[in-house]
């Protein structure tokens, strides 16, 4: 075999040693895509069994709010308006407090590793890292805004809110800047005046509740798709395409995609008259006279 025959086939081999590894790591791929199980968390049904829960832990302390974040960390907001966060197992981790700025009225835990704070007695927000201490403040008024009510953590870290002023769902930063707003006057959208109590994002979806009107839904450039129609909220979650609040005396999950609505059973001893939270396979009961911790 001449030098030239030679060369051609170490040309050839090597080329189908290439076809082969890609061959091979195309198939690896498709093998990872289609036979490994996803990995995002998902909330676990809670049980349809009353007796399935577990109490884990009792906190004896007098809170007048709680919240939850999706690595199962509670947060405990005081009457003294001291904001504690406990480990999934109701350990003490952390606290902060202050109590020259009025009443501490919203905490929106999107972002386990941004906590936000609002104190609308003097407009005022903080952001908190995860061991709760101070990483900003800033004054809404300094935005030009004189009447804001509730507001909520964006998932890019910045903050939605609704201008009673000019009747509009604006997303701001810490600078001042406007970066989204709505188009259209929303004073005229509806038969009653916007009245938010309740902002969250989620999944790239904006819910804006009004008491009066609904859950109303936004998209991501704060424009007006559609209103759910559940009435008289305070509060609610939503997990897993899940929405989950209390109506009716029973608490509920209805389904975003399949628009379907479950009942979900409680702990004997937890009444509708307690806030109550829903974390992957954990449930936190807010009480007169302490938090609990179940497991399910």
């Amino acid at each position: 075999m001449n030098k030239m025959n030679i060369q051609y086939t170490k040309m050839k081999q090597g080329t189908l040693g290439k076809n082969l590894d890609i061959g091979y790591s195309f198939f690896i791929l498709l093998f990872l895509f289609f036979f490994i199980p996803s990995c995002s968390a998902k909330i676990t049904p809670p049980p349809s069994d009353t007796s399935a829960y577990e109490l884990i832990k009792k906190i004896d302390i007098q809170a007048k709010w709680i919240a939850t974040d999706k690595l199962q960390q509670l947060y405990i907001i005081t009457i003294e308006n001291e904001v504690i966060k406990y480990s999934p197992e109701g350990k003490e981790l952390f606290r902060f407090s202050n109590n020259t700025l009025g009443d501490l009225t919203h905490i929106d835990i999107t972002n386990p590793f941004s906590v936000l704070l609002y104190y609308p007695d003097f407009l005022t927000i903080y952001t908190l890292d995860r061991t709760l201490n101070k990483t900003g403040e800033f004054n809404l008024l300094d935005l030009n805004l004189t009447d804001v009510e509730t507001v909520g953590m964006s998932n890019d870290n910045n903050v939605w809110l609704y201008d009673f002023v000019f009747y509009r769902i604006k997303k701001v930063n810490r600078n001042g800047e406007v970066l989204r707003e709505s188009i259209i006057n929303l004073s005229n959208e509806f038969e009653k005046p916007l009245q938010p109590n309740f902002i969250l994002e989620r999944e790239n979806w904006l819910y804006v509740n009004d008491p009066n009107l609904g859950i109303l839904v936004f998209d991501i450039y704060a424009q007006y798709q559609k209103t759910i129609d559940i009435k008289d909220l305070t509060y609610f979650q939503i997990i897993d395409n899940q929405l989950i609040y209390k109506e009716n005396k029973q608490l509920k999950s209805f389904h975003l995609k399949s628009l379907s609505t479950q009942i979900i059973d409680l702990p004997e001893g937890v009444s509708l008259g307690n806030q109550v939270a829903i974390q992957k396979s954990k449930l936190f009961v807010r009480k007169k006279d302490g938090v609990e911790v179940y497991g399910f």
